[in-house]
Parts: structure tokens; C-alpha cells; sequence
């Protein structure tokens, strides 16, 4: 008899399995965004290893879990709403998981609302069990084809 929620994914067909893995990753995404919605950092912070990157409009930032509630806490920008489309999960490794979506999301800059549509990916690492999101970048949406 399995004793946690994923042990019961051993005895699945891998099609199946995979199916399975695809839906906790989006889970977890989709978590991680609705803990900024809520203002909760601590909480999207438990998804992060020891030091997690991501590369946006502003740079390339490291940072561990500790330094990541800091810059949500120290922050005059907050996420208010997000829905995500054209999701898209694969496995390179068994314990690696790549994500990619569009993203429309609505914010708040010095209390300003903004709303912003980008393409992201989030790359998941599993560690001892645990999904945990690695790297993320995040890339706004431009309007026209490039020349």
C-alpha cells in the first residue's frame, strides 16, 4: 500500500506517470504565482533550492530562498493576477523538468496598476523528493515580427 500521494506513481505506465509529473509541475508553478498574488514569499520561497536564478528584463539575479523573500518584502512592484496558456512541461533528465508558457499577468508599481503578457520558463529540479524551481526567465511579449 503506498504511503504518500506519489509513491502510487510507481505503479503507473510511465505515459501515465509522466501525465502525472506534468500536472504537479504546472501545480507548482501556478503555487509559486499565487503566493506573490497572496503576498506570501515565505511560502513561494519553500520551492527554491539553495540558490536559484532568474534572468528578466532587469538582469540576472541570484538569489537564495532567504534573499528572494527580501527583494518580495523590499519591493514597490506586486503581482495581482495571473493566467497562464500554451503550457508546456518535458523531462530532459528523469529529475529535471522544463516549463514553458505564456503568462498575462497584472501588477502594481507604487501602487499604479499594469498589466504585462510574457513568454517564461521555469526549469524544476527534483531534490530529495521535492520539485524545486532551479532557474526562471521571463521574456515580455513584443508586438510586430522582427525585421
Amino acid at each position: 500500500m503506498p504511503n504518500t500521494r506519489y509513491d502510487s506513481l510507481i505503479y503507473l505506465p510511465q505515459a501515465e506517470r509522466d501525465m502525472a509529473t506534468r500536472a504537479e509541475i504546472l501545480e507548482l508553478e501556478r503555487a509559486f504565482w499565487q503566493a506573490m498574488v497572496d503576498q506570501k514569499p515565505a511560502k513561494a520561497a519553500a520551492l527554491l533550492p539553495d540558490k536559484a536564478s532568474m534572468v528578466a528584463m532587469y538582469g540576472v539575479h541570484h538569489f537564495s530562498p532567504a534573499e528572494y523573500v527580501a527583494m518580495a518584502e523590499q519591493g514597490t512592484a506586486r503581482v495581482t493576477g495571473f493566467s497562464f496558456s500554451d503550457e508546456e512541461v518535458f523531462f530532459p533528465i528523469d529529475d529535471v523538468a522544463i516549463l514553458t508558457y505564456k503568462v498575462r499577468q497584472s501588477f502594481e508599481v507604487d501602487g499604479m496598476p499594469q498589466e504585462m503578457t510574457c513568454y517564461d520558463s521555469t526549469t524544476w529540479v527534483k531534490r530529495d523528493g521535492k520539485w524545486l524551481a532551479a532557474a526562471h526567465t521571463e521574456t515580455p511579449e513584443q508586438q510586430g515580427k522582427p525585421a
